[in-house]
């Protein structure tokens, strides 16, 4: 695979207050550059002025600037692009590079409740005895039930080599365990795979970190060994990742030619490309209206070869990829600097792509998706009919 130069396509909303849009850039003319520029710093600084002078409460000069962070680009309207304050910038940092310092767990929160939906191998929550489907209730003195899941999530994460102490139950409601570990850096898990009944070779896709596509490659390489005669590929409730890593792991799965092109405002193009080696086995791919951004591109160019049929329901619709800029205080603009196409030259922004066989799952089966048997779901279910 050709692969020109690397791009970080990531889901809006992850660590984020606000949304921003496009950078200027050369080909608006300098003049217009420095009158817009002074107009917004002239209004802030008058704005500052006054509260300085005025203001009868306490003045929080941190929290003022990241608020006017925020209004600046609110008023930028693109809805992908993201400001990132400095005390998540470095938790977002190495999430996007397939890391995190933690226990080493993927959680769902929401309805007064922290459930694991994912145990790293090896990690510290592991050796503990968490495991997927577990609650976790309390972490340092700190409980969901009095003080939130957010601060309970926050209170496990922390410095690496120190000690956590997090409390959960094997069911809502059961008996209390609690066990202390020590916060290690730990490699997400965002492939893996099973082989499903007629030589059906399933993948998770959870997303498209850094280092997802040698996970993807490693289960594909296995699954294939194990005798594999088809192919399942999960996208759904992945919100993204790194172009670069979608590319290598379309690259065994496409033939040759285009697999994506960004074209910058001032029409530069980037072209991620596939060169001829590529299997043979029969394709289905799963996705969802949480398949965004790299996801719905992944499955947008296997549609586009002819090498799968989409299942599932249409996706989003993301046509910006985005790119990182560290502010001097440490936090962080993510920002929309390319447009990115299908190999046929497609924009998905605002359109995304319908599948080739709609199943929806239920509210009770959206609700319960990452605790789903294969039995269970009927998405997967019916990539299994299409492929036996």
């Amino acid at each position: 695979m050709k692969q020109l130069r690397e791009t970080r396509i990531t889901l809006a909303g992850a660590l984020t207050l606000c949304v921003v849009t496009a950078a200027v850039t050369a080909s608006i003319c300098l003049a217009s550059q420095a009158w817009r520029t002074s107009a917004v710093a002239d209004k802030l600084r008058e704005i500052d002025r006054i509260a300085a002078e005025q203001y009868v409460g306490e003045l929080d000069a941190e929290k003022v600037a990241d608020y006017a962070a925020v209004g600046y680009v609110t008023g930028l309207e693109d809805q992908w692009s993201t400001y990132i304050p400095a005390d998540q910038y470095e938790a977002y940092r190495l999430s996007s590079e397939g890391k995190g310092c933690g226990i080493g767990v993927s959680v769902l929160s929401g309805d007064g409740s922290v459930r694991v939906y994912l145990v790293y191998e090896d990690s510290p929550a592991a050796q503990a005895g968490i495991e997927k489907g577990d609650y976790i209730v309390g972490a340092e003195g700190l409980t969901v039930e009095k003080d939130g899941a957010d601060a309970v999530i926050d209170a496990i994460q922390g410095e690496e080599g120190t000690d956590v102490t997090v409390s959960f139950t094997k069911e809502q409601g059961g008996t209390v365990q609690e066990a202390t570990m020590q916060r290690a850096m730990v490699t997400q898990k965002m492939a893996w795979g099973q082989m499903l009944d007629g030589n059906i070779g399933y993948i998770r896709i959870e997303n498209f970190h850094v280092g997802a596509a040698e996970q993807f490659q490693q289960v594909l390489d296995q699954l294939l060994a194990d005798g594999a005669q088809s192919l399942v590929l999960d996208v759904r409730h992945n919100g993204g990742g790194r172009v670069k890593e979608m590319s290598e792991m379309l690259a065994p799965l496409l033939p040759e030619g285009t697999i994506m092109t960004l074209r910058t405002k001032s029409g530069s193009e980037t072209v991620y490309e596939s060169d001829a080696e590529m299997i043979d086995q029969p394709i289905v791919v799963l996705m969802d209206d949480q398949s965004i951004s790299a996801a719905e591109f992944f499955a947008a160019a296997l549609q586009e070869y002819d090498r799968a049929t989409l299942v599932g329901t249409h996706t989003t619709g993301k046509g910006r990829a985005q790119q990182t800029f560290e502010l001097s205080d440490g936090s962080a603009l993510n920002l929309s600097v390319e447009e990115y196409f299908t190999p046929k030259g497609n924009n998905l922004a605002g359109v995304g792509i319908a599948p080739d066989v709609e199943v929806a799952l239920t509210d009770a089966q959206l609700a319960d998706f990452y605790f789903l048997s294969p039995e269970e779901d009927p998405q997967l279910q019916k990539a299994v009919e299409i492929l036996g």
